[in-house]
Formats: C-alpha cells, sequence, structure tokens
C-alpha cells in the first residue's frame, strides 16, 4: 500500500476511475483517485 497526500486521512482511497478530457482538440484518459467518501482527486506525477 502506498500513501497518497490526501487531507482526510480517515477516507480510504477505493480506486482509480479515468476520466475523459478533452486536450487540444484530442480525447485524453486522466486517471483519478476516488475516495469512499465520493471525492475524487487528480493524480499529480
Amino acid at each position: 500500500m502506498s500513501t497518497h497526500n490526501h487531507n482526510n486521512n480517515s477516507v480510504p482511497f477505493v480506486k482509480v476511475v479515468y476520466s475523459t478530457v478533452k486536450i487540444n482538440g484530442k480525447i485524453e484518459l486522466v486517471p483519478m483517485e476516488w475516495y469512499a467518501d465520493g471525492s475524487v482527486k487528480k493524480i499529480e506525477h
């Protein structure tokens, strides 16, 4: 298990979901971290 810098550590990280974002006219898949409370956080590389 890797630790993520998340504001509320009591909220468990559930899964990675992919959001489709249009960048420069192209459709890109952006990985997002989805948490149990329904919040979604963009994965920073």
